[in-house]
């Protein structure tokens, strides 16, 4: 009588790192096939586990989606963290600022699409954002715990801006308006980048750094 061969042991992993494998698996497919494209069935099929486990950890592709631009955040806030080390003038560590910013979206092409790019948590997200930004423009005090990663990453760059501001160094004096600028400039290059990439683009480091001088030419006093 044959023995029968004992079956192979599933090998089991922490709740952690089957959540990582997860957002991995979906950020991939969303990138390939397209977010309307890409069902739950599908993700949990691709990352071999249950449809169960799969909205055990994620209620729906906004939840998943939402939980891979706040894993970009934390890149970025550590791009922009780095970038200003020892940096004391005002105007350099906002060229340091854009510059990181910049540098972390072409570095991180699929997340920053899926974190920027995307509509389906543009509801939820942007409407936090609007009352993120209504309440700064009245001055009004912001707890640190009311504020998720992104918008801590927006306030580095405002403070940045507004340092320079008050150093008395640029044209306008309005603070929100001139961030939003500066975001829209370096969004808009990001956004080019990862999405022309076949387009034979100058060398990232010379396009991104004249880009934030052609900007700053325009922002600063002369």
């Amino acid at each position: 009588m044959t023995a029968r061969k004992p079956r192979p042991t599933r090998k089991r992993i922490d709740a952690g790192a089957r959540r990582a494998q997860i957002l991995q698996v979906a950020g991939d497919m969303f990138a390939k096939d397209g977010i309307d494209a890409t069902s739950m069935r599908r993700i949990a099929a691709k990352a071999g586990v249950t449809a169960a486990l799969l909205y055990k950890h994620f209620a729906d592709k906004d939840a998943l989606l939402t939980a891979i631009s706040e894993g970009f955040f934390v890149t970025l806030a550590g791009y922009m963290e780095k970038a200003i080390e020892g940096v004391n003038d005002p105007v350099a560590r906002l060229k340091a600022q854009m510059r990181a910013y910049v540098t972390c979206g072409i570095d991180n092409p699929r997340a920053y699409h899926l974190a920027f790019m995307t509509a389906l948590p543009r509801l939820r997200r942007g409407a936090e954002m609007k009352a993120f930004r209504e309440r700064r423009r009245r001055g009004e005090p912001i707890a640190e715990v009311e504020m998720t990663l992104g918008m801590k990453c927006f306030g580095r760059l405002e403070q940045a801006v507004a340092d320079v501001v008050e150093a008395k160094l640029t044209r306008s004096k309005d603070v929100a308006t001139l961030s939003e600028v500066v975001w829209a400039g370096g969004h808009g290059l990001v956004s080019l980048v990862i999405t022309h990439d076949d387009f034979g683009f100058s060398p990232t480091g010379k396009l991104v750094d004249q880009s934030i001088e052609l900007m700053l030419h325009g922002l600063l006093r002369p």
